[in-house]
């Protein structure tokens, strides 16, 4: 089957809606008379432009436009993560800090103590080598845990409280 041209379909939809000049009329119908292809893709137009017309397109409300453009400015939706709740938190890890910080300095966790492996319930099959022991020192531990801690402490620092503070700052000028 032969294709037609890009200008022969656009022709061919403009004959359907009916905004063809007269003469281009005419001259069309004699070109689908004359060609194959040219009728067969009329059809194949008429029947996909049939089928369109059965569907209802919605059409956006009148005011559509005007309403987009009034909020196109707007600031965007502020998060549910108000400054009061980020203050509290920071409060609690900087309490967890302090308190964490109190026992290691008073001594609680300088016991060094080990893991030893080799009480673990394995059966001897598995086991061809006696296991290490593993020493652990608790005050390394929570050392590390309240290194993390005041990690966690800027962050909420940064994002709950000093962000939305400058925003409204920014917001007011």
């Amino acid at each position: 089957m032969e294709k037609t041209s890009q200008a022969v379909d656009d022709k061919l939809l403009d004959y359907l809606d009916g905004t063809l000049a007269e003469s281009e009329r005419q001259n069309l119908e004699q070109q689908i008379q004359r060609n194959a292809a040219i009728k067969t893709r009329l059809e194949s137009l008429r029947s996909t432009h049939e089928l369109l017309k059965q569907f209802n397109i919605e059409q956006p409300s009148r005011n559509f436009t005007h309403a987009l453009m009034q909020r196109i400015d707007q600031a965007p939706a502020r998060s549910t993560f108000s400054i009061r709740n980020g203050v509290f938190l920071l409060i609690g890890v900087l309490v967890t800090v302090g308190l964490a910080a109190m026992l290691v300095s008073i001594g609680v966790f300088d016991n060094p103590s080990t893991i030893e492996l080799n009480n673990l319930d394995i059966p001897e099959k598995y086991l061809q080598h006696p296991l290490p022991s593993i020493p652990v020192s608790g005050k390394t531990i929570v050392n590390i845990i309240i290194m993390l801690n005041l990690g966690l402490a800027w962050i909420v620092l940064d994002r709950a409280i000093l962000k939305p503070l400058f925003q409204r700052r920014i917001q007011t000028r």
